[in-house]
């Protein structure tokens, strides 16, 4: 129940990385700096306080996503 609530339509991450390849984390890369580009328009938009926070929120988690992905990729070369 709790997935479908949360589903938004994008891939579900591979659960081992060591396993995926240069080009699937490419574009694990490409799709996290995406999201953390929305997130940060999303932020710069946002006028209710409520809204700030959870801008605020989503563009730290986009971060750190797109670090996680670029430190894979790096690992893998």
């Amino acid at each position: 129940m709790a997935s479908r609530l949360f589903d938004d339509g994008v891939q579900e991450l591979p659960s081992v990385p060591e396993q995926t390849t240069l080009e699937e984390l490419s574009l694990m890369v490409g799709q996290a700096k995406r999201e953390w580009i929305d997130a940060q328009n999303y932020f710069n938009q946002a006028t209710e306080p409520e809204l700030v926070d959870h801008a605020i929120l989503s563009v730290q988690v986009a971060e750190r996503k797109y670090m996680y992905w670029l430190k894979q990729i790096k690992n893998l070369k």
